[in-house]
């Protein structure tokens, strides 16, 4: 099927919709991510002692995953920054407020800092945490960002095509059960009457 899983396809005309190379949380393991349209097939991939390569593999059904998280990393270290920024702000306020020289040059030199590593998260994160969740529990990869919205877009695509399929075949057995159920038959309600009026109840002659 692919060099880069160990699954072969399954029956029934699976193919390879999309290939995609990310990382693990730690950066120490690579992931390759084969998308069919069954299913998920994930490589991870790692180096030990600079010489030895290990590889793991999972299989995740399509129809099985629930949930996908998108977000950024560092965005809790942001949000901060943004406070920090803001006590920067104030503190420079009420140095110029409560003349206090002091509480100036702090803040602005807080201010300064702040903006400087805002700067630095925004244009220097490049990458986004995709998570999936579902029966089978949860998976985490990291992709760039351009990678990770062309991966997600299809991912999704896949996804709500294979919800379609499964809604279309449960409908269509359900209409061949309907379908291939039994009418009771005319001579069957007239047997069924016969039975109940000879075992009706009858009460029992006054012999006193």
């Amino acid at each position: 099927m692919d060099t880069d899983t160990i699954f072969s396809a399954l029956s029934g005309g699976e193919t390879i919709v999309g290939k995609y190379r990310g990382s693990d949380r730690s950066n120490m393991m690579k992931a390759i991510i084969v998308l069919t349209n069954y299913r998920l097939l994930i490589r991870w991939k790692g180096t030990t002692c600079l010489c030895f390569t290990r590889s793991s593999y999972s299989s995740i059904i399509l129809d099985s995953i629930d949930r996908i998280d998108d977000m950024r990393p560092n965005e809790e270290f942001g949000i901060i920054m943004i406070l920090v920024l803001l006590a920067g702000i104030a503190s420079t306020t009420c140095g110029f407020l409560v003349e206090q020289p002091w509480l100036r040059p702090g803040g602005i030199i807080v201010i300064i800092f702040a903006l400087l590593v805002l700067l630095c998260l925004w244009f220097g994160n490049k990458k986004k945490y995709i998570t999936l969740k579902g029966s089978f529990g949860s998976e985490t990869m990291i992709f760039e960002k351009t990678i990770a919205n062309e991966f997600e877009q299809q991912l999704s695509e896949m996804i709500h095509q294979r919800r379609i399929q499964s809604f279309k075949q449960t409908e269509y057995n359900g209409s061949d059960l309907s379908s291939a159920a039994p009418m009771p038959s005319r001579h069957m309600i007239d047997t069924e009457m016969k039975i109940t009026k000879n075992f009706a109840y009858s009460p029992l002659p006054n012999v006193a």
